[in-house]
C-alpha cells in the first residue's frame, strides 16, 4: 500500500529519500513541510496550560534545576532528567496524585526495542515511562525500554547544535507514533543549554513550539508534563479500543487487544505500520481458532478530503459476494472515542481513524516456493486487476509486493461470490481449477471510474482529476506515473504476442463469452496492439512539453507495468533452494541498484534494465530458463503506449503479459521444468554504499529501508543486543555514535519486512504512505 501521491497535476513530483541510519542523517531528516517552523500558538493549541502552573513555576528547587541545565557547557543527561523528574513530581502531587507517576529515564545509548517496523536508527536521549515500567526494567539490568511503552521522547543537544534537536526529536516521535496504536498523538521535548522546544506529532503532521528560555518561560516544561498527565479534552488523546494484551511480559514483543464493539480480538500481532504523518495504516492479525478463520484488523487515519474511501471501494468490489482474487471484508467503520470519531487535525489536514475488519490472510510474495507458482500468481494478479476494471470500473493504482499475498485463507463464514462473470485464473485454463494463486489487496489508492456513481458534490469537480494524481510505491511505480507525464521517448513498438495453437484453443474456449474481443485479438496490416506510432503526437509533445503533463492520466496499463516491476524485483532476488553458487555479482549489483535506489522525481534508472534487456546475465544460473519470458515481457513494457493511434484497448498490456506468461508456464509444466526457491534467503552480492542526498522538502520513508545492498536474509531472527551493564549508561560523542545495530542490519529491513506472515492488507515497503491530499 502506498501513500505516495502528488495531488495536483501541476505539482512537481518531490523525490523520495531513505530513512536515516545515524544521528547525523537524522539531524537533516525530511519531516513534514514547515513542521520545524516555530508555532507561536503551540501552547494554546496543543498544551494543557493549567492554572496551577502559575504557582508551581515559582518553586525554588525547580528554578535551580533549570539554571543548572542552562549553565551546562555540554550534554548532561543527569541534570535534564533531574529537572524533568522533579517537574513531574510537582504536577503529579498537585494535580493528579492518584495517577501513576511518569518518570524520565536516560536512554541515549540504546535504541528502544520491538519497533513494529524494526527501526534500529538512533536512540532518544531520554524517554518518559510509567513508574511501574521503570521498576520492571530495574529487575534485570539487561532489559531495554520497548517502543510500545514510550510515553514521550526527549532529545538533548549542546548550545552549538541546538537547532538540529527538533529534527531528531521529531523523528523519534514519528517512530513512537508507529509503535503506539493506542495513542493518537505523542509529545516530545528538545532541550539545550540555550533553550527548549516542545513538539506534538500525530498522523496529521508534526508541530513545533517556539523556543523557550530557561529563566522567564520555564512554565513551558510544566505545561508539557501536565499535558502528559492530563491531556487536553478538545481532541482525542487515546484510542481506547486498542490496548496491550494482558498476561504477557510488557518488556517483550507486544501483542494487542482490539475491541470492535461486539467482540474483543485478543493477542493481535502487528504485521505492518505505514509511515508517520500520513494515513499511517496499521495492520494486525488476531489470534483466532480454526473454526472462526483469519481475522485481520486494518486501521487508517484517512484524510477527509480523499474522494475514494477504501471501505467504499471494497463494498463496490464485493457487491456480489467476496470477489475471487481479493481480500474478503467483514465490515468497515469509523473508530470512536466517547461516541465521537477519532479525529486529528493540523493546518489544513484533518484525518479520521477508520477500521476495516478483514477475513482473509496469507503469506508474502517472498514465500513463494517455486518459480512456476510465482509466475502463475503474477498472471492471476493481472487477471484480478483487469476484472476489477471491467466489471467494477475500479483502478487499483498501487500494485506492489506488499499488496500481493499467496496461499491465502478465508474465514468460512464469508459470503461466497454470486456473480456470473468471475475472473478466470491461470489454473482454470491449465487444469480446470478456479482458485487464484495470488490475491490483490489494498484499495487505499483505488479510484472509482464509474461517473454514474459520483455524489452530487463530486459531479461539479473534474471527474478525471484523481487519474492525474501520481500514486504508487516508488520501486514498483510505472515510469510515466513516477514522472507525472507521458514519456516522449523513442522506443520500438512490439506487436501483441500470440499463443501456440494447442493452448490458444483452450484459452479462447475458456474466454468464449468475452465481450471485449481482446482475448482473440491479433495484429494485422503491420499494426502494434491495433495502432501505429503517432508521429503527430510525438512532434506535438516535443514542441510543447507541457502537453505531456496535461495529457497524463493513470491508465490500466500503468498498473500492468507495476506488475512487471514486481516480477523484476522477485526474479532478481530469487535464489534456488540449497544452491549458494551464483555468477556475475557485480553485474547484478549494478542492475539491482537501478531499482533499489529509484526515487520518484529523479532520473528513472530503471529504464536501464528495460533498454539493456540482458536477463541471461542477471538471473541466477538455475533460472536461466525464464530468460526468454523476461526478454519478451520487457519488450512489451518498453514503449510509451500513449503514443499509439488509435489508442489501444485499456487492457491491451494485461493481455500481452498474460499471453506470454500462460504460454511459458504451459511449456514449463508440459516439460516438467521448475525450480524450488529459498523462501528465507535471497541472492547476495557486493553491496553499493548508499549516497547521501541533498535535503528536499518532504519527510523520509520512515519505517522501511531499501538500498542497493538490501539483500541477504529474507527473514531475520536477530535479537537486539543487551544493554550495557550497570545503572550508568555512557554516551559516545561525535557522528559515529552507536546505533544499536550495524548498517547491514538496517539495509536488511526491506527484505525482512516481506518475511513475516502477511495479513490480508499488508502494505508494501514504499509506502510511501500518503494520500491524494498531501505531497509525498
Amino acid at each position: 500500500m502506498s501513500d505516495h501521491t502528488v495531488r495536483l497535476k501541476s505539482t512537481i513530483v518531490q523525490p523520495t529519500k531513505p530513512p536515516p541510519v545515524n544521528r547525523k542523517e537524522m539531524s537533516a531528516l525530511h519531516l513534514p513541510p514547515d513542521s520545524l517552523i516555530p508555532n507561536t500558538e503551540f501552547c494554546r493549541t496543543w498544551l494543557n496550560m493549567h492554572d496551577a502552573i502559575k504557582q508551581l513555576v515559582l518553586d525554588e528547587k525547580l528554578t535551580k534545576l533549570a539554571e543548572a541545565v542552562h549553565k551546562s557547557k555540554e550534554t548532561c543527561y543527569e541534570k535534564v532528567e533531574a529537572l524533568l523528574n522533579y517537574a513531574s513530581g510537582l504536577i503529579h502531587n498537585e494535580l493528579c496524585p492518584s495517577s501513576e507517576f511518569i518518570v524520565f529515564v536516560d536512554n541515549h545509548s540504546f535504541v528502544p526495542t520491538y519497533h513494529p517496523n524494526e527501526i534500529k536508527a538512533g536512540a532518544p536521549d531520554s524517554v518518559g515511562v510509567l513508574e511501574s515500567v521503570l521498576k520492571k526494567l530495574q529487575q534485570d539490568e539487561r532489559n531495554r525500554i520497548p517502543w510500545h511503552l514510550v510515553l514521550t521522547a526527549v532529545e538533548e543537544k549542546t548550545a552549538v547544535d541546538a537547532k538540529v534537536g527538533p529534527a531528531q526529536c521529531g523523528a523519534y516521535l514519528g517512530y513512537a507514533n508507529q509503535a503506539r496504536p493506542d495513542m493518537v498523538g505523542m509529545y516530545g521535548l528538545s532541550v539545550s543549554p540555550r533553550s527548549f522546544q516542545i513538539q506534538y506529532s500525530c498522523p496529521a503532521g508534526l508541530a513545533t513550539s517556539e523556543e523557550f528560555n530557561w529563566t522567564a518561560q520555564l512554565g513551558g516544561i510544566l505545561a508539557y508534563i501536565c499535558t502528559l498527565y492530563l491531556p487536553r479534552t478538545d481532541f482525542t488523546p487515546r484510542d481506547t479500543t486498542v490496548s496491550l494484551a494482558t498476561g504477557r511480559d510488557i518488556l517483550g514483543p507486544p501483542l494487542w487487544d482490539i475491541d470492535v464493539g461486539d467482540t474483543v480480538y485478543r493477542n493481535c500481532k502487528v504485521q505492518f505500520v505505514g509511515e508517520p504523518w500520513t494515513r499511517m495504516t496499521w495492520v494486525a492479525e488476531a489470534e483466532t481458532d480454526d473454526e472462526e478463520g483469519p481475522t485481520v484488523i486494518k486501521d487508517s487515519y484517512c484524510d477527509v478530503r480523499t474522494r475514494f474511501k477504501e471501505g467504499d471501494m471494497y463494498q463496490i468490489l464485493h457487491a456480489e459476494g467476496a470477489a475471487p482474487g481479493f481480500a474478503a471484508v467483514d465490515r468497515k467503520y469509523e473508530v470512536k472515542y466517547k461516541d465521537t470519531p477519532i479525529t486529528v487535525s493540523m493546518k489544513e489536514c484533518t484525518r479520521i481513524k477508520t477500521r476495516l475488519i478483514m477475513k482473509t490472510s496469507g503469506l508474502p510474495l517472498s514465500k513463494c516456493k517455486n518459480i512456476v507458482d510465482f509466475f502463475k500468481g503474477m498472471y492471476d494478479i493481472l487477471e484480478a486487476h483487469r476484472w476489477m476494471f471491467t466489471e467494477r470500473k475500479l483502478l487499483h493504482r498501487d500494485i506492489s509486493h506488499g499488496n500481493i499475498i499467496i496461499e491465502a485463507e478465508d474465514a468460512g463464514a464469508i459470503e461466497k461470490f454470486r456473480g456470473t462473470k468471475p475472473p478466470v485464473f491461470i489454473n482454470m485454463i491449465l487444469h480446470g481449477t478456479p482458485e487464484p494463486m495470488a490475491r490483490l489487496l489494498d484499495m487505499d489508492n483505488c479510484a472509482n471510474l464509474d461517473k454514474s456513481k459520483l455524489k452530487p458534490e463530486e459531479e461539479e469537480e473534474d471527474s478525471d482529476k484523481p487519474l492525474r494524481y501520481r500514486t504508487g510505491t516508488p520501486k514498483f511505480i510505472a515510469r510515466s506515473v513516477a514522472a507525472g507525464q507521458i514519456r516522449n521517448v523513442p522506443s520500438e513498438m512490439t506487436p501483441m504476442p500470440g499463443l501456440q495453437s494447442e493452448i490458444e484453443a483452450t484459452y479462447k474456449n475458456v474466454h468464449h463469452g468475452d465481450a471485449s474481443k481482446l482475448r482473440t485479438f491479433s495484429d494485422i496490416n503491420g499494426t502494434t496492439h491495433g495502432g501505429h506510432l503517432s508521429l503527430e503526437r510525438k512532434k506535438g509533445y516535443k514542441t510543447n512539453p507541457s502537453l505531456q503533463v496535461a495529457d497524463f492520466e493513470h491508465q490500466p496499463f500503468h498498473d500492468a507495468e507495476s506488475v512487471y516491476w514486481c516480477i523484476v524485483v522477485f526474479v532478481l532476488l530469487a535464489k534456488p533452494l540449497n544452491n549458494d553458487v551464483d555468477v556475475n555479482p557485480e553485474r547484478l549489483t549494478n542492475t539491482w541498484s537501478c531499482i533499489a535506489e529509484h526515487e520518484v522525481g529523479a532520473m528513472d534508472k530503471r529504464s536501464t534494465i528495460i533498454n539493456e534487456n540482458e536477463w541471461a546475465k542477471w538471473l541466477h544460473k538455475d533460472l536461466l530458463f525464464i530468460t526468454a519470458l523476461m526478454d519478451d515481457l520487457t519488450c512489451q513494457i518498453q514503449p510509451e503506449w500513449a503514443l499509439l493511434y488509435p489508442t489501444p484497448d485499456p487492457l491491451h498490456l494485461h493481455e500481452a503479459m498474460q499471453r506470454l506468461i500462460l504460454q511459458h508456464v504451459y511449456d514449463w509444466e508440459r516439460n516438467n521444468i521448475n525450480v524450488e526457491l529459498d523462501t528465507v534467503h535471497s541472492r547476495t552480492f557486493n553491496p553499493v554504499e548508499r549516497k547521501l542526498m541533498a535535503p528536499v522538502n518532504k519527510h523520509p520513508l520512515i519505517g522501511q529501508v531499501i538500498t542497493s545492498s538490501t539483500l541477504g536474509k529474507r527473514g531475520s531472527n536477530a535479537v537486539a543486543g543487551r544493554a550495557q551493564s550497570g545503572s550508568k549508561r555512557l554516551r559516545k560523542t561525535g557522528d559515529d555514535e552507536p546505533l544499536g545495530a550495524d548498517l547491514a542490519e538496517l539495509q536488511q529491513a526491506w527484505v525482512d519486512s516481506q518475511s513475516v506472515p502477511v495479513a490480508a492488507e499488508l502494505l508494501e515497503y514504499g509506502s510511501e504512505d500518503e494520500d491524494e491530499n498531501a505531497s509525498e
